[in-house]
């Protein structure tokens, strides 16, 4: 059966409440799950910079170049440091806690020894208690571990925000819609109504002619009992 983009715009037209719905309740599920039954997520940010020792760069511009250019080598080993256990555990010991269950994530600019720590949790206060405790501990423990390097907290998390969810939704949307499109091609392509001459000719019977459906007699469909 060939299907013709008049054919589909037929049924899309017949259905058109059940395909509009089928979106929106994908959609509003997707809401409710992130919303009601998930636990809300909050995210915390501190900004983090590193920065070299002055007394050990001398006056002579090649060493300052040298010791800028392992600064950055060190972006790698600072980022995998502040996602480490060993950090964790400081953290949980200094705010008083069994352990942090919160995600923590580093954005950082390869060019750059600038950067943003996201701290993402259940608990809005814990969330950004753990955030500020993390530059702390950094800030203490860093500098022992690299002679001559130290951490400088640019900006505290003064507060948690409510995670996003307007990816979620849209996916939710974008799923809906595929889902109403895939029940419209059903639709069209499982019906046993026919409505062309083409579909007739494809059953293999042969077409005399048509007759206009307001010229047809309730009679015409009535067989006669005797």
């Amino acid at each position: 059966m060939k299907i013709s983009m008049s054919d589909l715009g037929k049924v899309c037209k017949k259905y058109a409440l059940l395909l509009l719905l089928i979106p929106i309740v994908t959609t509003g599920l997707v809401f409710v799950v992130k919303k009601v039954v998930l636990p809300q997520e909050y995210t915390a940010s501190t900004q983090l910079l590193l920065t070299m020792d002055s007394s050990k760069k001398g006056d002579n511009p090649t060493q300052t170049f040298d010791d800028l250019r392992t600064s950055i080598q060190l972006i790698g080993t600072f980022s995998t440091t502040i996602q480490s256990a060993k950090v964790r555990n400081e953290v949980a010991k200094k705010l008083g806690l069994e352990g942090v269950d919160e995600s923590v994530s580093v954005v950082t600019d390869q060019n750059s020894l600038y950067f943003t720590v996201h701290v993402t949790g259940t608990n809005q206060e814990q969330t950004m208690a753990v955030a500020n405790t993390l530059g702390d501990v950094l800030t203490r423990d860093f500098p022992k571990l690299f002679s001559g390097i130290h951490v400088n907290i640019m900006e505290g998390a003064d507060t948690a925000q409510s995670k996003a969810i307007t990816f979620q939704l849209l996916l939710g949307f974008i799923t809906g819609t595929m889902a109403s499109f895939i029940l419209a091609l059903s639709i069209l392509l499982f019906s046993s109504i026919v409505t062309k001459e083409s579909q007739l000719r494809d059953l293999g019977l042969t077409v005399l002619g048509d007759v206009p459906w307001k010229n047809l007699r309730r009679e015409d469909f009535e067989t006669d009992a005797e």
